[in-house]
């Protein structure tokens, strides 16, 4: 947690010292970071922390607006997935195995009035391979946590391709009222479900093309000055085919030491506040879910995230 804090520390505060030379200038390209750890919530299981870095930019466009433009990301990141005990060394005394990921992703959003649609291509590697078991131990000892004892059981070895497309959509309600309406479908070697949620946003947002919202803000074209300020609330549901961190791999020729089965259903919730003006934005996510197991539980995590423009 200090080398998160210190890392959120020193963005901040290169947005601050590092103004824009003209309010009137256009910026193509953005980077983002974005943290998630459930130790905010003094909680230490499941979906343990996430360190994800993008960078976006607008593609050229015939357009003169943002009602017709594309977006493209490069995306990398880790995750770390452990029981909800970490001090367990026994598989009898799990319900989930550990489980660390790599990953690589390019997505392409399409941005119109009211909608946005994303596709998404990502390859990871999980298991022993990352290295990622190692870090974690470390991590805990340099900072006192506890020592994960399980990482003996972790997912085997493997390479997985994913195929993910999201098709987001708003209805405005009030001057500073809309809902977003969001659909997912993944499928690859990594994850296979659907997701579909509902999100209310309240208070001065811009159009879902153009929003933090939708990590979109290289489209808008208003006033530099103006600022994007929000808070919402959402819920929604996954219909949960596989899971390569819960289940192991696909194929019978590289078993996992020790699996579980994914729960077909599991229920979603998020709140927060979202904040965009000039070249930078910041989000501060709560995410809560039921369990996602058998013999699991609900989990809950926050995510931290800021965004320039270059």
């Amino acid at each position: 947690m200090c080398l998160e804090r210190t890392l959120l520390i020193v963005l901040a505060g290169f947005s601050f010292c590092c103004q824009a030379q003209s309010p009137t200038r256009a910026y193509r390209q953005e980077v983002s970071f974005a943290l998630d750890n459930d130790v905010i919530l003094f909680i230490d299981r499941y979906y343990s922390a996430g360190h994800h870095f993008s960078y976006r930019t607008l593609l050229p466009s015939k357009s003169s607006t943002a009602r017709n433009q594309h977006l493209l990301s490069v995306n990398l990141g880790n995750a770390i997935f452990t029981s909800r005990k970490i001090r367990f060394a026994n598989t009898m005394n799990m319900d989930r195995p550990y489980a660390g990921y790599y990953y690589g992703a390019l997505s392409i959003s399409r941005l119109t009035s009211r909608a946005v649609q994303s596709w998404d291509a990502e390859v990871g590697v999980v298991g022993e391979q990352t290295g990622i078991s190692q870090l974690h131990t470390w991590w805990h000892e340099k900072t006192g946590f506890q020592e994960p004892r399980g990482w003996r059981w972790q997912i085997a070895n493997e390479v997985v391709f994913n195929l993910n497309y999201r098709f987001q959509k708003a209805y405005l309600l009030a001057p500073h009222l809309d809902v977003v309406t969001s659909s997912t479908v993944s499928a690859g070697t990594a994850s296979n479900k659907i997701n579909q949620q509902v999100t209310f946003r309240f208070a001065r947002f811009r159009p879902l093309s153009q929003s933090v919202f939708t990590n979109s803000t290289l489209a808008y074209t208003g006033n530099s000055t103006h600022t994007e300020a929000f808070f919402f609330i959402g819920g929604g549901a996954d219909y949960v085919i596989s899971n390569i961190f819960l289940e192991g791999s696909l194929f019978s020729n590289n078993p996992s030491q020790f699996t579980v089965d994914a729960a077909t259903w599991v229920f979603r919730g998020q709140a927060g506040f979202m904040y965009s003006q000039k070249r930078n934005s910041f989000q501060v996510v709560m995410n809560g879910l039921t369990r996602e197991m058998q013999r699991g539980t609900a989990h809950g995590y926050m995510r931290l995230a800021f965004a320039r423009q270059l």
